[in-house]
């Protein structure tokens, strides 16, 4: 008798001789069960050691897919559990030949494990569900441009990508050391920003041309450029930099390489003293692996950070710099330098929130993000780096997690663009949002020089030209909101961006004279509202990557793209290679300031790219060098080789390869309008 039982409860799992396919249950398959037993087990471990140690997790995001998933899984358990021993009584009662209650525990025990089976399969729909929420798709059109652009080209984000910079042929180590990230390839790859950012091809005269910019724009001062004495704070990004030594694989920490390449830039072509400069982050520390790196090589410049010695959470983090910092400073909050948000009631502390010394005592910011996702704000960019500026008297209760009020989470309720918890629901589109305030506060963003975005080693970007590898990718602006744009298109063109409102801000920054909101930023309470910060729109589609400028209108964000990278199988295999030598017609052209290049190269070659002028002679030679296969860009900003510039008219541009076999060369004309 208990042979036939086990047979029947074996029945829904047997495999038809002739199909090879299971006869019972046709919707439960051998993968699916497996994938449920490991997702069932990650999710009781992920919620034990979250909610367990803070009950006020469980209102995560990711705590409402691990939950339902944890609970699930706990009754699938119980269920067959509770039906084996069933099935064993039942087997007794048989054996026993007490056939009416071994049949009724025998039908007992299967209706308990169907109804489980059933009960676990909803449970691990709505989580699958969950996991898999549509990707972001923006409410406005591509190419539909808002707001004013900023810079000496206004609107313009350069993005620099290289696949020589990570992973150096080697896989040992840690990602930070040189034998994995290339700190010449780093170096290379900020100056290519940094001149594709100006239009200028000399890098100190490239600074002075960012400081005079921003001191007239921003101070109504026409002729000055860096002076000694000059401060500029630098706020890095160090959210998972929670101690000195880092000790695992984490890739969203500040680059050291990238760190160092801003401070050679900083100190060696802008002239800027050591000593003016501070790093600072007024949450977590600057990690052994970035300081250690630049301080040996820049032993006077600053290093501002937050101190851990008083978090409650129950993290084991280690204390900051305490009383007796060294090199290594505790920021410290100026209560003369204060926020005023937009919806006080929304966002507690208005008018009391701080923000550090080191800020406030500034000229100058640089701002250098860590791009990614975000589960609150949907992405975490530029503007959210503003995060870790601001200090609160009064921390909400509860939130006790950052040292002495350095603590963020008041704005979490005007920042979701998310439904994040039960009391932080989604901000929909046209909505007041706090990072519009740090964004235009005229010490934070509107202090900030440049705006970077380090891409450089995260993981998982499928489009060429990454296919699959690091993003190793530099982003540079002088246009917040435009910056901002561009990279949320790289996230979301990747799928990584859950649909929600995460443009919101973007619309609001810049609309910020008019809002859809309507809501009066004014972050100074100086009774002087902010203007447009930026310009706004998203690209026409991720593979061409253009936006308005690009396609030649006069308005919106322009992307000028720097890309090198060396060919692979897999960049064959998929046509990232050109198959030829081609020299693409500049744009714009005409043209008034600047002009960009762009050509092709089908393999590694010595390139030579000259200007002339209609009479033959050389005006400019803006390449002579060698180069890898690719697809590549450079800027002419209507200079000759002694950097006068040159008048209005027409101009040949000419590229000669020579790859070994053959010379072979292109040539084309461009309209310089004066």
């Amino acid at each position: 008798m208990f042979s036939k039982i086990r047979r029947l409860v074996k029945k829904p799992f047997t495999v038809c001789s002739r199909t090879v396919k299971k006869t019972g249950l046709e919707r439960v398959k051998r993968k699916t069960l497996w994938l449920w037993i490991v997702l069932g087990i990650a999710s009781v471990i992920w919620v034990l050691i979250r909610v367990v140690p803070k009950p006020s997790r469980a209102t995560y995001p990711c705590q409402k897919v691990a939950q339902p998933l944890a609970a699930g899984f706990i009754a699938w358990l119980l269920g067959l559990a509770g039906s084996t021993l069933i099935i064993r009584r039942a087997r007794r009662l048989f054996q026993r030949q007490q056939y009416v209650v071994g049949a009724i525990c025998f039908a007992t025990a299967i209706l308990l494990y169907y109804l489980t089976l059933s009960d676990t399969r909803d449970v691990a729909a709505s989580a699958f569900n969950t996991l898999n929420t549509a990707s972001f798709v923006p409410t406005d059109p591509a190419n539909s441009p808002v707001g004013i652009g900023k810079g000496i080209h206004p609107g313009r984000v350069v993005w620099v990508y290289d696949s020589l910079l990570c992973d150096q042929g080697s896989t040992s180590g840690w990602w930070w050391e040189d034998q994995r990230t290339d700190p010449e390839v780093a170096r290379r790859m900020m100056t290519q920003a940094l001149l594709n950012l100006t239009g200028i091809a000399d890098p100190v005269e490239s600074w002075d041309s960012l400081f005079r910019y921003f001191n007239r724009t921003h101070y109504n001062q026409n002729d000055r450029g860096y002076q000694a004495g000059d401060k500029i704070a630098v706020k890095v990004n160090n959210i998972f930099s929670r101690f000195y030594k880092w000790t695992d694989s984490q890739d969203n920490r500040p680059c050291p390489q990238m760190v160092h390449a801003l401070l050679w830039q900083l100190v060696n072509m802008a002239g800027v003293p050591e000593e003016d400069i501070t790093l600072y982050d007024c949450i977590f520390y600057h990690g052994d692996p970035v300081y250690l790196y630049c301080h040996a090589d820049f032993p006077g410049v600053r290093w501002a950070e937050g101190d851990a010695t008083d978090r409650v959470d129950g993290h084991d983090y280690e204390n900051g710099p305490g009383d007796n910092p060294g090199t290594r400073e505790k920021v410290v909050p100026d209560p003369n330098t204060v926020v005023h948000y937009g919806d006080p009631d929304l966002v507690p502390g208005s008018g009391t929130v701080c923000l550090p010394t080191v800020v406030s005592e500034a000229r100058y910011l640089i701002n250098v993000a860590l791009p990614r996702i975000h589960e609150l704000a949907g992405v975490t960019l530029c503007a959210k780096n503003f995060f870790g500026s601001v200090w609160h008297p009064n921390p909400p209760p509860g939130n006790a997690y950052y040292y002495y009020g350095w603590c963020p989470f008041y704005m979490h309720k005007a920042v979701a663009s998310l439904d994040f918890a039960a009391d932080i629901p989604m901000r929909p589109m046209g909505s007041y949002n706090a990072l519009v305030d740090l964004m235009g506060h005229k010490e934070l963003g509107g202090k900030t020089l440049l705006f970077i975005g380090e891409c450089i080693r995260y993981k998982g970007w499928a489009a060429p030209p990454f296919n699959g590898g690091p993003a190793s990718s530099l982003f540079m602006s002088q246009d917040i909101v435009a910056i901002e744009s561009v990279l949320l298109d790289f996230l979301r063109s990747e799928g990584a961006v859950v649909a929600g409102t995460p443009d919101n801000y973007l619309h609001e920054a810049a609309q910020a004279d008019n809002p859809p909101s309507g809501t009066v930023y004014d972050p100074e309470n100086d009774g002087i509202p902010l203007e447009s910060l930026g310009v706004h729109e998203h690209w026409n589609n991720s593979t061409d990557k253009q936006y308005s400028r690009n396609l030649g209108a006069g308005e919106g964000i322009e992307l000028i793209k720097i890309l090198k990278y060396t060919p692979t199988a897999v960049e064959l295999s998929n046509g990232d290679i050109p198959d030829t030598f081609i020299l693409f017609a500049n744009y714009p052209n005409p043209f008034n300031r600047s002009t960009t290049i762009r050509y092709s190269l089908p393999a590694s070659a010595d390139i030579r790219l000259n200007l002339y002028n209609l009479k033959g002679e050389k005006v400019r030679t803006l390449i002579h060098q060698h180069q890898s296969a690719g697809t590549f860009e450079i800027s002419w900003n209507g200079r000759s080789d002694n950097n006068v510039p040159v008048a209005s008219g027409t101009y040949i541009y000419r590229m000669e390869i020579n790859s070994g076999r053959e010379i072979v060369s292109q040539s084309r004309q461009m309209l310089l309008l004066r």
